[in-house]
């Protein structure tokens, strides 16, 4: 469930639109205001993944009230909604990385596709988070797993089912409510715990001195797996800053701050990972992984996202040709460019166009 803010100076719209996003099973209006103040203040003490604001308000508009919202609740994605002669509000909303702009009276077909993108792009961000923390876990605790499967073997077989029964009481309480995080981060968790794979008879133990299933919360083996050692994980991470400090991961991050520069002043230019690792000083297998772990995304991801922007930006800024465009934010083939830019906004450059010219005005 996704929970939507709706913020219009007009009661009988704000109205209108609880109960038309109500209509949709994934989504519910938690809260309504009459300005983007009085949202804002609402936003302190409360939670909402969507705004759905009008643009023209007293006392703060709605674009004010976005750029305020991207700053302190950055998870959150805006919809735009206002009337047909709001055409430069529709411009700087989209440049403030609003997912939509509708044209009021708002069409029920508009409502759900602006929606629907938002809940895409929620469902991204929070996986790529969950990834991120998941990938910290794993790498940190590399070298614990590798120290763990030096001991004596009677030793590990003896440790181990205290790492279950461990582990086990932690899932009990803690996997409920993230277990769709970590549903998403399936194939990232096995190799983290490939070793306990080869000891099935423990789950058997368990069963038999318990009396239960393993997992009676999720009663999916293939799962339990991938989530075996999570405690253990969390001790190995301890356990390294105890005893290395946070030098390296100090050093990590600035890493990182220089390869968001680097590709920032250079994507215009056709960017390999052995030439951004030349750039910033550091290996190529090094930056992939600290990449990914530091942000939750891989750095051609990164890449994508920063030339979409800047193409989004020339498009809705300038007269330039689409092709002059792709060129424009590194990319030599434009029909590549096109298929990029509509998976990545869920729509291509004439619909996006086509959405502002409503307001009376081309682009």
């Amino acid at each position: 469930m996704l929970f939507c803010l709706i913020v219009d100076d007009e009661k009988w719209i704000r109205n209108g639109l609880v109960n038309r996003v109500n209509e949709y099973a994934d989504f519910s209006a938690v809260s309504t205001a009459h300005n983007g103040q009085v949202a804002l203040e609402w936003l302190q003490g409360n939670y909402a993944d969507i705004l759905i604001t009008d643009v023209r308000m007293p006392n703060m508009d709605g674009l004010e009230l976005v750029r305020r919202i991207n700053g302190q609740f950055p998870w959150m994605r805006s919809i735009l909604i206002s009337s047909y002669d709001d055409f430069e509000y529709a411009k700087r909303g989209i440049l403030l990385g609003t997912i939509d702009y509708i044209v009021k009276p708002v069409k029920q077909s508009d409502l759900e596709q602006a929606l629907q993108a938002a809940a895409g792009q929620l469902r991204s961000i929070r996986t790529n988070e969950a990834r991120s923390l998941m990938l910290k876990n794993y790498n940190s605790a590399g070298g614990l797993l590798a120290r763990w499967q030096e001991y004596p073997g009677n030793q590990q077989v003896l440790s181990l089912p205290l790492l279950v029964i461990d582990t086990f009481h932690l899932l009990e309480s803690w996997v409920g409510e993230r277990v769709e995080l970590l549903l998403a981060l399936a194939d990232e968790w096995i190799a983290g715990v490939v070793a306990v794979r080869k000891t099935e008879g423990v789950f058997e133990w368990m069963a038999e001195e318990h009396d239960r299933s393993p997992v009676p919360i999720l009663d999916d083996r293939r799962l339990y797996f991938r989530l075996v050692g999570v405690y253990r994980l969390e001790l190995a991470i301890a356990w390294f800053n105890s005893h290395d400090g946070m030098a390296g991961i100090n050093s990590g991050r600035r890493s990182i701050v220089d390869v968001k520069r680097y590709i920032e002043r250079n994507y215009p230019h056709k960017l390999s990972l052995q030439q951004i690792a030349d750039a910033v000083n550091i290996s190529k297998p090094y930056l992939a992984n600290v990449f990914r772990q530091e942000t939750g995304m891989t750095i051609w991801n990164y890449l994508t996202e920063v030339r979409m922007r800047e193409a989004k930006e020339l498009l809705l800024t300038t007269d330039k040709r689409l092709s002059d465009v792709a060129e424009a934010v590194g990319y030599s083939d434009s029909a590549h460019f096109a298929k990029v830019f509509k998976s990545y906004y869920g729509m291509n450059s004439t619909e996006l166009k086509n959405r502002l010219s409503r307001c009376g005005a081309e682009p």
